[in-house]
């Protein structure tokens, strides 16, 4: 059985076939495919005393987490819900879409969660295809690693049972979105950490690159406009009321949807200059699909503001459609289990 694993910066998502249809897609066909999501996230807890670590032990029951030098460090949703509750911010094991430089407990958490979410392989050397980020175009940042990131959950894959291999992100969702077009179009998705870009011509990625400002982005600039911790944004931002483009009375609310425009109109921008001139860039015959996915589109007026900024700022190919992707959170991993059937 092959499987394919969505490694992102907020969410980690593995795709597997299932016996019984799960969903279905926008023509009605059924879908064998079973999803599970886990977040990507810690939080750490440290007791002043013996009595508190066992009690804080106790509290914790139920939770999921590990201990460290007696510590403790809750991972995924329990970790975001414990640092709302203690007006802080939940950490990330990964930072822009690969292993984060910026947290020494990064590299055994995100190992951690990778174990959880896969559990062992079912069959000697069971395919498993995985996402990496491209390089992005907009920073040249020299704790940006992929080759590092993708050794690193290679080898916890192996430890697993896998033979895994990776694939680019945005490329993973042509596979997934692109198939009724002749795998020909521009995926964008849109994760928690970066944009990533890819375009395809007949199933060709012929250019692949990334944008550093994402769903993250948007959770930091509105915390500093509001006084609030990231983790009570993000919460406010996934749970809340509001459409990108109009006013809110909610002051997070409305600090996330103006940072949203602010970041569509970035990454168009971004994404007509990386295009304008590009040499690997076909002379395409037709007018193409944008197909887009991610946590981050799943705001309301996401797909209006997209093709206004797309209109704004002088898009260089002619596009025949901006379509959303049928299963937005799913769409990478779905894509990246193509990938590891085709293997």
């Amino acid at each position: 059985m092959a499987k394919g694993l969505d490694v992102g910066t907020s969410f980690i998502v593995l795709a597997s076939d299932s016996l019984e249809p799960i969903s279905y897609t926008s023509d009605d066909k059924a879908e064998f495919i079973s999803y599970k999501d886990f977040r990507d996230a810690f939080y750490v807890i440290k007791p002043t005393t013996p009595v508190a670590t066992k009690m804080i032990e106790k509290g914790l029951q139920g939770k999921v987490f590990v201990k460290d030098d007696g510590a403790f460090i809750l991972i995924g949703q329990d970790a975001i819900d414990k640092a709302i509750e203690r007006n802080e911010s939940a950490k990330r094991p990964m930072y822009r879409g690969v292993v984060s430089p910026k947290e020494k407990e990064a590299k055994r958490v995100l190992a951690f969660i990778l174990k959880e979410v896969t559990g062992k392989a079912t069959e000697p050397d069971e395919k498993l295809v995985f996402c990496v980020p491209a390089q992005p175009v907009d920073q040249a940042d020299e704790d940006f690693d992929v080759g590092y990131h993708e050794d690193v959950v290679k080898a916890v894959l192996a430890e697993q049972g896998y033979a895994a291999r990776s694939v680019n992100e945005a490329e993973a969702l042509c596979y997934s979105e692109l198939a009724n077009d002749d795998y020909t179009g521009i995926g964008l998705s849109w994760g928690a950490g970066m944009v990533n870009v890819c375009v395809m011509l007949n199933g060709e990625p012929t250019v692949l690159f990334s944008t550093t400002k994402s769903g993250d982005w948007i959770d930091r600039m509105a915390a500093v406009a509001t006084g609030e911790e990231d983790s009570v944004v993000q919460a406010e931002k996934e749970q809340g009321d509001f459409t990108i483009g109009e006013a809110n009375e909610n002051p997070v609310l409305a600090a996330v949807g103006a940072y949203y425009e602010r970041l569509i109109d970035y990454t168009t921008k971004q994404l007509t200059a990386a295009l304008l001139g590009h040499k690997a860039l076909p002379k395409f015959k037709e007018p193409l699909l944008i197909t887009f996915a991610g946590g981050t589109t799943a705001a309301k007026g996401f797909l209006s503001m997209f093709e206004k900024k797309l209109a704004e700022n002088n898009f260089p190919l002619p596009i025949k459609e901006v379509r959303h992707a049928n299963d937005p959170l799913h769409a990478v991993a779905r894509g990246c289990l193509i990938a590891a059937k085709i293997l």
